[in-house]
């Protein structure tokens, strides 16, 4: 083998080597703290919805009380439907 085979082999070498190194021990942590990440947004985001359904609940709840005329009904019907269309959008995105 000549000289400048022998320099393009161990180049072509050491590089498989560094990518060997980065998959066995750099790409592991990363995708484990990229998995972490993605969990912790998902259980961030359905704490905000559960939040919301709370509040949206708590809101029909207080308008229908407070509120008067034939009106009413039809405010918390609305109310409602959105409500149950949150929880159909939370449902399928799990």
């Amino acid at each position: 083998m000549s000289s400048e085979k022998m320099k393009l082999e161990l180049k072509r070498l050491r590089k498989e080597l560094e990518k060997a190194l980065i998959r066995g021990m750099v790409a592991p942590p990363c995708v484990q703290t990229a998995e972490t990440k993605k969990q912790l947004v998902k259980s961030m985001g359905q704490a905000r919805v559960e939040r919301l359904k709370s509040s949206s609940a708590n809101y029909i709840s207080n308008f229908q009380t407070s509120a008067k005329g034939a009106w009413v009904t039809k405010a918390k019907t609305t109310f409602e439907n959105t409500s149950k269309k949150l929880t159909t959008i939370t449902e399928d995105g799990k």
